[in-house]
């Protein structure tokens, strides 16, 4: 699934995510979920690099190159997920999919439809 850009951190594309199937809103949902967790992911690691920098220098950034570079990673973020190299997508899909399909006690509800994925607890993989 491609994410398109007009969706990306864009309150209205949450209105489009509302109108589709649950299998396909929880799929867009969860890429651009992956998406944000990438962007935070790249942010933390300019700001490792700069913390670094010499603020002397005459290297450094400025708030226009700050503010394009962040605008560039938030791209890199929004590729990165719409291929799902990751995994994260998939995982999180294969997890609240199956929340999907069996009726459960509600804890949440949105004055709509009950939200059966947040009655269970998340499955956690256990190593070793």
């Amino acid at each position: 699934m491609k994410t398109e850009q007009s969706q990306y951190l864009n309150w209205q594309g949450l209105d489009n995510i509302k109108r589709q199937s649950p299998e396909q809103g929880l799929k867009q949902a969860a890429e651009q979920f992956e998406a944000m967790f990438l962007q935070m992911v790249l942010k933390n690691m300019r700001s490792a690099t700069d913390a670094l920098r010499d603020p002397d220098s005459p290297f450094a950034p400025g708030p226009q190159q700050t503010m394009m570079r962040d605008w560039h990673d938030g791209q890199i973020a929004m590729n990165l997920a719409s291929r799902g190299q990751t995994g994260l997508r998939e995982l999180m899909v294969n997890q609240l999919g199956d929340l999907l399909k069996t009726p459960a006690a509600t804890v949440a509800n949105n004055g709509e439809t009950s939200l059966a994925a947040f009655s269970q607890p998340l499955r956690v993989a256990k190593n070793g």
